[in-house]
C-alpha cells in the first residue's frame, strides 16, 4: 500500500481527530468512490498525504486544510513539540553548565517563548494550540491576546528574553493559507542551521502519539502561561517612535508640515490598523482616511484576494478612497503588518504605486540625510546599511556617498537579521541604521530583528511631509535619485504553477538555469532557444553565480544569479513552500526609457524560456 493511502487511512481512522478535520476527509473519501471524481480525488489525497508541509528558515506555510502536507491544528501542535524538543535537547534548557547563544544560562528563569498571530483562518486557534503544547512541555508562554504585527513578536522575545518566538501568520498570501514562522533568541528569523536542527526534532515525532499538549483552557490556567498586556505594545510603539527622526531641528516646522499631510490608509484586513494608526496621530498626520472594508479582521479578504502591498491590485480599495479625497499619499500594510506599500498621486489625477526598491531608495536617502545633519542620534562612527542581492544596486552608491558601509545578503530578510547579529558581536548594534529587500520591507532601528511595516509607515509620511515642503511629489524625488545615482530599473516575475505538479516543474526550471555549461551553449533544439539559452536581451552571459554553491561567504541558498555583458542582471529563485518562481531582473541605461527597454527585452527572454521548459506557466502581475 503507497503511503499516502497509509497517512490518508490512518488519519480517517483517528478516534479522537477534529470534528472539521474529519467531515473534511469523510468527503475525500466519498468522492472516490464516485466514478467521475475519482481519479480528481485520489489525486488530492496523494497531494495531501504522500509528503510533509516543509518546515525551512521561515517555518511552515501552506494551505489550510486535512492532511500532513497542510496547516491544521495536527501539523501545527507536531512542529511546536519539535521546538520543545529542540530547546530541551539542542539549546539544554535543564543543564546548567551550557549557555545559550546570547550567553546567559538557560535556565536563569525558566525557558520561554512568545506566541503571536494575525487576522488569518485559524490564526487563533493555531496559537492556542501551538500554547497548549509548550505549556505542556513546561515552557511558559507569552501570548498576545489580540492580532499583532509579526514585528511585535520579535520585539516580545527580546523584551521578556525568550529562547524563541513563534507567529502564525501566511504573511501576504490568498486566504486559503496560513503558516508558522519561527524566531530565534535574538528576534531574528531563525537561521539555516537552527532550522535544520529543528526538522530533525519533528521528523522524530509521530504526528499523533509523540505530542504533549493541553486544550488552551487547561494551558491558560497553568503557572506556564501568560498574556500580554497594553504595556508591552505601548513599548513596541515607544520604539518605532525612536526610529520617527525628523528631518529638521525646527520642530515647529515639522510639526506643520506634518500637519497639512493626508493619507490614505488599508491594513487589508489585518493587523496593522491600530498600531499603523497609532504611529499617525503620535506623528501628528493631519488627516487619515482609512479604508473602511478593509479595516477590520476579515478571514476571507473579500475586497483583496491577495493581500500582497507588491501588488498593485492590493490598493484598488485604497485607490477608490484617493480619488474621492485626494490624499497626498496612499499607505497599505499587509496582514501581518512587516511589508508596506506605498502610492502617490500623478498629473492627471490617478495613483500609482512606488515599487519597493524606490520607496527603500527614498527612506534610506531620507535616513543618511537626517543622520548626517545631527537628527536620530547623528550619524554612527561606522554606519552600516544591508541589503539583499535583489534589492537595487543604487542602494550602494548612495552609501558611498555618505560613507556608510554596505552589507549584501542572500534574499530574505533573516539574512539581515544575522548581520545585525554580528554587529551586536562586535560591539556594533548602534552601528545599523538601515535594511531593505525590494519585497516593501524595511527597517530602520535595531529594536527588532525583523522587517517592520509599522515604523515603515511613520518614515513614509516623514519622507512625504519633507518632500512637499520642498514643493516636490515622490515621483520627482525619486527622479533626482535617478538623476544623481543612475538610472536602473528593477523587475519582478512571479512564475505560478499547479499546486500538484508544480513543485516539481519550479524545480526542474531552476536546475535548468544551474546547468552553467548549458546555459550558455544552450540546450534547446531550435535555434531561437539556443539564442535566449545564451543570449537575454541581445546581451551574453558573461558570469553565473550558484548560491546553493557557497559564494563570497554567503550562507547557501537556492538562488543563480545571471550577469550580462551589458551590466544587466537577473537571479533566479524558486519559492521553497509554493509551486511559484521568481525571477529579480536589474537593467540600467542613460535614460530610463532605455533601461526600461532593456528591461522588457530580458524579461520577454525569460518568460520564452521557463515556458518552453515547463511546457506554460501563469504569470502573477
Amino acid at each position: 500500500m503507497d503511503i499516502w493511502e497509509i497517512n490518508f487511512r490512518r488519519w480517517l481512522d483517528e478516534e479522537e481527530l477534529d470534528a472539521d478535520i474529519k467531515k473534511e476527509l469523510k468527503m475525500l473519501s466519498e468522492k472516490r468512490t464516485d466514478a467521475a471524481s475519482r481519479e480528481q480525488s485520489e489525486a488530492e489525497i496523494r497531494e495531501r498525504f504522500e509528503k510533509e508541509l516543509k518546515f525551512g528558515t521561515g517555518g511552515l506555510r501552506g494551505l489550510l486544510g486535512a492532511g500532513t502536507n497542510r496547516i491544521n491544528v495536527y501539523t501545527v501542535r507536531r512542529t511546536t513539540q519539535g521546538l520543545c524538543d529542540y530547546i530541551t535537547e539542542d539549546i539544554g534548557v535543564f543543564d546548567r553548565d551550557k549557555k545559550s547563544t546570547s550567553g546567559k544560562y538557560c535556565c536563569e528563569k525558566g525557558p520561554s517563548v512568545v506566541i503571536g498571530y494575525d487576522s488569518r483562518r485559524n490564526s487563533r486557534t493555531f496559537a492556542e494550540a501551538a500554547a497548549g503544547v509548550f505549556t505542556a512541555n513546561g515552557i511558559k508562554v507569552y501570548m498576545f491576546g489580540d492580532i499583532c504585527p509579526v514585528p511585535a513578536v520579535s520585539f516580545a522575545v527580546r523584551k521578556y528574553g525568550c529562547l524563541l518566538g513563534v507567529m502564525i501568520t501566511a504573511s501576504h498570501n490568498p486566504a486559503e493559507y496560513n503558516g508558522y514562522k519561527v524566531y530565534n533568541e535574538q528576534g531574528a528569523q531563525i537561521t539555516d542551521s537552527q532550522a535544520r536542527r529543528i526538522l530533525r526534532r519533528i521528523n522524530d515525532i509521530d504526528i499523533f502519539d509523540d505530542v504533549s499538549f493541553l486544550n488552551f483552557e487547561s494551558a491558560r490556567k497553568t503557572p506556564y502561561f501568560e498574556h500580554t498586556g497594553d504595556d508591552l505594545t505601548n513599548e513596541y510603539i515607544d520604539a518605532v517612535m525612536k526610529c520617527a527622526v525628523l528631518w529638521t531641528d525646527n520642530e515647529d516646522e515639522a510639526k506643520t508640515a506634518l500637519r497639512a499631510l493626508s493619507v490614505v490608509y488599508s491594513p487589508l484586513n489585518g493587523a496593522g490598523n491600530k498600531p499603523v494608526r497609532e504611529v499617525f496621530t503620535r506623528l501628528g498626520v493631519g488627516r487619515v482616511d482609512v479604508v473602511k472594508v478593509q479595516e477590520n479582521p476579515d478571514e476571507n479578504f473579500t475586497t483583496c484576494p491577495y493581500p500582497n502591498p507588491e501588488k498593485e491590485e492590493s490598493m484598488h480599495e485604497a485607490f477608490k478612497l484617493a480619488r474621492k479625497v485626494k490624499p497626498d499619499i496612499v499607505i497599505v500594510t499587509d496582514p501581518d503588518c512587516d511589508r508596506v506599500g506605498v502610492a502617490v498621486p500623478q498629473k492627471d489625477g490617478e495613483y500609482r504605486r512606488v515599487t519597493g526598491n524606490e520607496i527603500g531608495l527614498l527612506m534610506f536617502l531620507y535616513i543618511a540625510e537626517c543622520r548626517r545633519i545631527g537628527m536620530g542620534g547623528g550619524m554612527p562612527k561606522h554606519p552600516a546599511v544591508a541589503r539583499t542581492t535583489v534589492t537595487s544596486s543604487l542602494i550602494d552608491r548612495i552609501a558611498e556617498k555618505y560613507g556608510i558601509e554596505i552589507k549584501k545578503t542572500p534574499t530574505g530578510f533573516k539574512y539581515i537579521g544575522e548581520f545585525m547579529h554580528e554587529l551586536d558581536n562586535q560591539g556594533r548594534g548602534e552601528d545599523f541604521i538601515f535594511g531593505l529587500e525590494e519585497s516593501c520591507s524595511y527597517l530602520a532601528g535595531s529594536y527588532v530583528r525583523d522587517k517592520d511595516g509599522v515604523s515603515a509607515a511613520a518614515l513614509i509620511c516623514l519622507m512625504t511631509a519633507k518632500a512637499k515642503v520642498q514643493g516636490l511629489t515622490l515621483f520627482e524625488a525619486i527622479d533626482k535619485i535617478y538623476k544623481e545615482y543612475g538610472y536602473t530599473v528593477s523587475r519582478l516575475i512571479n512564475f505560478k504553477f499547479d499546486v500538484l505538479s508544480g513543485m516539481e516543474k519550479t524545480k526542474e526550471i531552476t536546475e535548468s538555469f544551474r546547468r552553467k555549461e548549458c546555459n550558455i551553449v544552450g540546450d534547446f533544439p531550435d535555434d531561437m532557444h539556443n539564442d535566449i539559452c545564451r543570449n537575454y536581451g541581445g546581451s551574453r552571459v558573461t558570469e553565473i553565480k550558484d548560491y546553493l554553491r557557497g559564494i563570497e561567504n554567503f550562507a547557501k541558498a537556492d538562488m543563480i544569479e545571471y550577469h550580462l555583458e551589458n551590466g544587466a542582471e537577473f537571479t533566479v529563485r524558486p519559492s521553497g513552500t509554493e509551486p511559484k518562481l521568481k525571477i529579480y531582473i536589474s537593467a540600467s541605461g542613460k535614460s530610463m526609457e532605455e533601461a526600461e527597454t532593456l528591461c522588457m527585452k530580458i524579461e520577454d527572454d525569460l518568460k520564452n524560456k521557463v515556458d518552453y521548459i515547463a511546457g506554460g506557466s501563469e504569470y502573477e502581475k
